[in-house]
């Protein structure tokens, strides 16, 4: 965590005095710390269409809904305004798009609800791409990139569960009255 040893030699093996001492390394840090939460974060969401649905089929922690996320919630937050904004790439990688319902039957909404469980984990993993950062550098830098990975995948998390939460209470209405 910004031993000196391994900054001086990266500032004496990159930069040839003319920049201040210890900038170098700093630049090289941000690059390494934007190439591991870019790379982590592409890669979970190319792996995630390849998870088994049976992977997706329940809630744990964190995808439980918590005592507050009730709809109400939700319209305070005006999510519906952010589903216009947000943009959508769950069929990017070869996984399905949840721009819209695929269908209004129990089977069709039984997949889309795996789908949105699928797209919630894979920003609670992007998440988790920042807090590697710890790992080799300062907290001063990681710190700053874990809010913005932070403040990036949070509003489509709200969005996601706003989604998954309907789509439950779709599904167990229909269950109910079948």
């Amino acid at each position: 965590m910004g031993s000196g040893i391994w900054e001086e030699g990266i500032a004496f093996a990159v930069s040839d005095g003319s920049l201040p001492r210890g900038v170098m390394p700093m630049v090289v840090l941000v690059v390494i710390d934007i190439a591991v939460v870019m790379t982590v974060s592409i890669g979970i969401g190319a792996w995630a269409p390849r998870w088994p649905a049976r992977w997706l089929s329940s809630d744990p922690v964190p995808l439980r809904q918590l005592p507050w996320e009730s709809p109400a919630y939700f319209r305070r937050l005006q999510v519906r305004r952010w589903t216009r904004i947000l943009p959508e790439m769950g069929g990017t990688f070869g996984g399905q798009s949840k721009d819209s319902l695929p269908g209004h039957d129990p089977e069709a909404l039984a997949t889309y609800l795996v789908e949105v469980r699928r797209a919630e984990w894979v920003h609670w993993a992007s998440l988790a791409s920042a807090v590697v950062l710890f790992a080799f550098s300062p907290w001063w830098l990681a710190l700053p990139f874990l809010l913005v990975v932070t403040a990036g995948n949070v509003p489509f998390l709200i969005v996601l569960r706003n989604n998954r939460f309907r789509i439950q209470r779709i599904i167990d209405h229909e269950s109910r009255h079948s």
